[in-house]
């Protein structure tokens, strides 16, 4: 029988309804959690903050998202072979494929932990409960493998139990910075601090677990997580559908190695060739500059890659992605005409004194900030509409893309700081007593500028690359189905970057004539946030005829009764 003629309006509401839970989700949790960081970072030494935030957490990630990210992106992309695997979220062989991540993740933590203990200088695995704290964190990322299963089925039935998700992630972050908070408190001494973190890690990961398991039935689905049940009598359909899906998995996964290596390239650059201390200055800056990221970008990407997944030809799809991309140019045009001048007032506030004194914490921040979440962001959301809508092959071709990111990201690094030798030489490692550092390059002799920023620098060119390959196919995807996708449809309005331009000229000449008196930066901030709300406004009324337009089609479909339909018959 046919599919009901109401099905992608139904995923796009099911979609939208999953955006909206998910960033109230990051909001409320990231509040709570941004109150108690700034405990943590009061309490915690910057070498300790760098070996947790950068490092372990590193570490961490690393093992999830090469043991996952491919398995899960191909598994969210896949459809019931019926309406039982519609209901249940999962067939036979899709519920097999779940449990690989966990298998892998054991392998890749092995590695991981080989390579990264053999790179450590003496003075990273020298600190106190070092190698205890690194053995939690990979205990935290087991776990969440484990359940791996259970998220997938949860995002894949019907309506999707969105509310599991809200509480196993919300409770997971908050439970995270709580006990976290408790430990550095409870020594105040310092010297558990490692320790402390690596509790909370571990502590919010069983909680995230807990909670999946709890909603499907408790200590009974664990064998299934990792000894799936098996069907023998599989329809050829079956068959060639999950054969499909493996394939894409492993594309995804081999993929997915150049991916995290290119994602995480800054990280891996500040733990090599920066000191400790100099690690937790970045790991601040990047824990605020961040914050928009995870509060807005990944639920809208993780939204629309969710809404793709299950209806690309939907009539909403080319409207979706081009309101999103002219969103995220929109910042291209605030970020860097309102943060320099109000960014400095807010400084005191979010970052502890001695971070603002010892680290170039404040300088990254701000370019963080301004030059790299626009860039983020758009290419965030064109490679959710790639995933969504790729073949095999083509995810084998953006491989190369990713390959040739890495390497402008390498070659940026060393034009902008000259560590041409940093990876081999040990620069960043401390050797009686001094730490060697890496010869100036362009940015850092010519404009002064630390080498944390030059590795935001270098970020944004090598994400640069991926929007290269990233944008003409979905040029590609659209042109073939004959409604273009065109470069003129996601600049901002004519009226927004008017408004832009005349209120940001104005504070600038504001910040440049008032003094650093408390009376002078309540003046600019006032002037600063009657500005934003102006351009706020313009925004709103530039877009409001696109926002109606969604509106009214989400409008209609939940008007209008859900078509009554009979089961698919099995096929034999």
């Amino acid at each position: 029988m046919a599919e009901p003629a109401s099905a992608p309006s139904d995923g796009l509401s099911s979609a939208l309804t999953t955006g909206r839970a998910l960033i109230l989700l990051q909001l409320l949790s990231r509040l709570l959690t941004f109150a108690l960081n700034q405990g943590l970072v009061r309490l915690a030494p910057p070498a300790v903050f760098g070996t947790a935030a950068i490092q372990f957490d590193l570490v961490a990630a690393t093992v999830l998202f090469l043991s996952r990210e491919g398995v899960r992106n191909a598994l969210l992309r896949r459809k019931g072979d019926d309406d039982n695997d519609v209901n249940s979220g999962f067939s036979t062989q899709d519920a097999a494929l779940a449990t690989l991540p966990f298998k892998l993740g054991c392998g890749v933590a092995v590695a991981v932990l080989a390579l990264y203990l053999s790179t450590s200088s003496a003075e990273t695995t020298s600190q106190p409960y070092f190698h205890v704290a690194l053995r939690l964190y990979v205990y935290g990322a087991l776990a969440e493998l484990a359940i791996e299963p259970l998220y997938v089925r949860a995002l894949r039935e019907s309506p999707p139990r969105i509310r599991v998700r809200v509480q196993a992630e919300g409770g997971m972050a908050i439970v995270r910075a709580v006990v976290t908070f408790a430990c550095l408190v409870l020594d105040p001494s310092g010297q558990r601090a490692l320790l402390g973190f690596a509790i909370g890690h571990s502590a919010g990961a069983s909680w995230l677990a807990a909670r999946y398991v709890y909603e499907y039935g408790g200590l009974k689905v664990l064998p299934s997580l990792f000894f799936p049940k098996t069907n023998d009598q599989t329809t050829k359909r079956e068959e060639t559908g999950a054969a499909s899906t493996r394939a894409l998995a492993i594309a995804n996964t081999r993929q997915s190695v150049v991916k995290h290596v290119l994602t995480e390239a800054d990280r891996l650059a500040v733990g090599r060739i920066s000191p400790l201390g100099d690690q937790g200055g970045y790991a601040v800056a990047m824990n605020y500059g961040s914050l928009v990221a995870r509060i807005i970008f990944q639920p809208i990407e993780e939204t629309l890659l969710l809404h793709w997944s299950r209806a690309l030809d939907s009539p909403s799809t080319l409207p979706l992605l081009t309101l999103a991309l002219r969103l995220s140019l929109h910042l291209l045009l605030l970020l860097p005409v309102f943060l320099p001048p109000l960014l400095p007032i807010v400084l005191p506030v979010l970052l502890p004194r001695r971070y603002v004194t010892e680290t170039d914490a404040a300088s990254t921040l701000q370019t963080y900030l301004v030059c790299y979440l626009p860039v983020l962001s758009f290419n965030g959301i064109l490679e959710a509409f790639h995933a969504a809508s790729a073949t095999p092959e083509q995810v084998a071709r953006q491989a190369w893309f990713m390959i040739a990111s890495s390497v402008a990201f390498a070659w940026s690094l060393v034009v902008f700081t000259g560590v041409y030798a940093g990876w081999f030489m040990g620069y960043g490692r401390t050797a009686g007593g001094v730490t060697r550092s890496p010869p100036p390059g362009l940015l850092t002799s010519i404009f002064h500028c630390t080498t944390e920023q030059a590795l935001i620098y270098s970020s944004c060119v090598a994400m640069s690359t991926r929007i290269a390959y990233a944008w003409p196919h979905a040029q590609g995807f659209f042109r073939k189905r004959g409604t273009p996708l065109t470069f003129a449809a996601i600049v901002p309005k004519a009226r927004v970057r008017y408004v832009v331009a005349v209120t940001g000229a104005g504070l600038w000449v504001l910040a440049y004539r008032l003094g650093t008196s408390l009376r002078d930066q309540a003046i600019l901030l006032a002037v600063g946030a009657v500005a934003g709300i102006l351009v706020l406004y313009t925004i709103y009324t530039a877009e409001h005829d696109q926002f109606s337009a969604i509106g009214a089609s989400l409008g209609r479909h939940e008007r209008e009764p859900e078509p009554q339909t009979q089961p698919k018959p099995k096929s034999e």
